[in-house]
């Protein structure tokens, strides 16, 4: 038998499955996702400072400028990959890597929200960017998008607050949904030391999750949570030893702001949603609520969350 299912071909297949397994995948894909950016012309953008190494990837044509920020664990790229190809004709956009994630890296010595706003700054500057920006922050990057904002007025166009705790959040909450869920704390949330808590953690992040092969989750695990965990943890200690802090503080912003959320985020509640539509009056046709989505909505839903950037970036 010489068919798709022969005794060879099977071969074959375990053989393709074990070479795949034994190298780094995610390394693969992340080059392969930023040369297509450099090939699309969102190219990459790096230079050292006294703070660190500073890294994004920036598309200058003269048009509308929308910087994108990503979540706790991702990178610019890894997050935003789609939505950027699906909106670069349209405007010119800026997709920092944060601080310890992705290309840039921090001092080891400041793990502050004021450290990523200052970094988020510096990269504005060696771009040359000096007009206003409309800026979309998703969870940790909403809280660096919302403390920009204020510190920047005069460089911020909008603000949207996509699945952010900025305020109304607290370790407690965190730690006892970790604990519902078996899982030592919020922080093995974050930054899963296993193949179990990789799946809790995506679990979270996605309403439905796709399904990930084992050998897959092993390699996020080997090479995407456990080497970065020890800087990672260190930027959610700084969060939690200031939640006093950062719950009691009350935005002062010059801009207009919508707020978007995942209608099933669990990590983020939408009851924190709620608080901060009322603290800030966000009047309602600024909140876009994404059906049957949980905490990354720009995956879960890419042309809804395409379809509220152009219609954002209108008004």
């Amino acid at each position: 038998m010489n068919g798709p299912f022969s005794y060879k071909n099977s071969i074959l297949a375990l053989a393709m499955l074990f070479v795949l397994s034994s190298c780094n995948i995610l390394s693969v894909l992340d080059h392969k996702q930023r040369r297509k950016f450099d090939r699309k012309e969102i190219t990459r953008h790096t230079f050292k400072s006294a703070t660190g190494i500073h890294y994004a990837h920036y598309k200058n044509s003269g048009k509308p400028k929308l910087m994108l920020l990503h979540g706790y664990g991702a990178s610019g790229v890894g997050q935003y990959y789609r939505s950027a190809l699906e909106l670069r004709h349209e405007y010119d956009l800026i997709l920092p890597d944060l601080l310890y994630c992705g290309y840039s890296r921090g001092d080891s010595v400041d793990y502050s929200i004021d450290a990523q706003v200052e970094h988020v700054k510096l990269l504005l500057d060696s771009l040359g960017v000096n007009e206003p920006v409309v800026i979309i922050g998703n969870s940790y990057g909403g809280v660096v998008a919302s403390y920009f904002a204020e510190k920047y007025p005069e460089r911020t166009q909008k603000l949207v607050v996509y699945d952010s705790p900025i305020n109304f959040y607290t370790s407690q909450y965190a730690d006892s949904l970790a604990k519902s869920l078996k899982v030592e704390s919020v922080r093995n949330l974050l930054s899963p030391m296993d193949i179990k808590e990789n799946k809790i953690s995506l679990d979270l992040v996605f309403h439905d999750q796709p399904y990930i092969p084992r050998f897959l989750r092993h390699q996020m695990v080997k090479y995407g949570s456990i080497p970065s965990r020890p800087t990672q943890v260190q930027l959610l200690e700084y969060l939690l030893t200031n939640e006093a802090t950062f719950n009691a503080h009350v935005f002062n912003w010059k801009c207009p702001v919508y707020v978007i959320w995942g209608e099933y985020d669990v990590l983020i509640p939408m009851s924190t949603c709620n608080k901060i539509v009322d603290r800030y009056h966000i009047p309602k046709e600024r909140v876009h609520i994404f059906k049957n989505a949980a905490h990354a909505v720009n995956v879960e839903h890419p042309d809804e969350f395409v379809a509220f950037i152009r219609k954002m970036m209108s008004e």
